[in-house]
Order: C-alpha cells, then sequence, then structure tokens
C-alpha cells in the first residue's frame, strides 16, 4: 500500500507592516489595530489589516478583500481579548529594529496558488483561518 502525502488546505502570505496604530472610531465602540503592510507576493499592493475584538466566535476569524479595480486591499480579522491584548502590547513597546512580518493562513482558493494571489477582473474574498507574527526584538 502506497500513502500519498496530502495537500495541505491552507496557503501562507506573508505582510510587512509599514505602520500600526491604534483607532477609536467613536466612544460607544471598542478600539482597533489597524495595521498599513506590503504584501511580499503583490509588491503593487498594499494592504489594510484591522484588528477587533471578538463579540461573538466566528467560524473563521477573518478575511481578506481584494478589489479588481484598485491595488488596495482590506483584511479584516477578529481576536479573542487575550490576543488582541497581546498584539496591543507588543505594538505598544515602540518601533521595533525591523518591521513586523504578520503570517495569515488562508483557506485553499483558486484565486491563491502556492503563496501567490492571482489577480482577477472582479472582487473577490479570501478567508483567513489563521494568523501568526513575528515582532524583532534587537
Amino acid at each position: 500500500m502506497v500513502v500519498l502525502p496530502l495537500k495541505p488546505s491552507f496557503e501562507e502570505l506573508r505582510l510587512t507592516v509599514s505602520s500600526a496604530e491604534m483607532v477609536l472610531l467613536g466612544l460607544n465602540l471598542d478600539e482597533e489595530i489597524v495595521f498599513a503592510c506590503e504584501i511580499s507576493s503583490l509588491p503593487n499592493h498594499n494592504c489594510n489589516v484591522i484588528f477587533r475584538t471578538a463579540k461573538v466566535r466566528n467560524e473563521v476569524p477573518g478575511y481578506m478583500r481584494f478589489q479588481a479595480n484598485r491595488p488596495l486591499v482590506l483584511a479584516d480579522l477578529t481576536l479573542n481579548f487575550s490576543d488582541f491584548e497581546k498584539l496591543k502590547r507588543m505594538c505598544s513597546n515602540g518601533e521595533p529594529v525591523r518591521p513586523i512580518s504578520l503570517y495569515l493562513k488562508i483557506e485553499k482558493s483558486r484565486e491563491i496558488h502556492n503563496g501567490e494571489v492571482l489577480i482577477s477582473t472582479k472582487d473577490f474574498v479570501l478567508n483567513i483561518v489563521d494568523v501568526s507574527w513575528r515582532h524583532p526584538l534587537f
């Protein structure tokens, strides 16, 4: 019997953070952390990643929305309170010596192959199933 390796059901995108800010859109709303990023596999596209705390646990923690007519991608992620606080503390330590890297685990889709996003002529959404990051210490 021959065992064939399963193909991974996820892709990974690497984003490099160029700036981060805390945003409060209103007194009755929760804080958000917004990262302006560059997508490694799409050098002509910028990405705004918005982190929020989750009120209700979603099936997938987030999504990326690609617009066919603009080189701007919007990623929206919900984190549990503990992970949001970790991210907030990391960003409050001042500017790192090198940029922070985000790694987004994306569900397999026809719009992404081997970490390369295939830009089409119409808008599309990729589901984000997990996120990890690297914050340089020195």
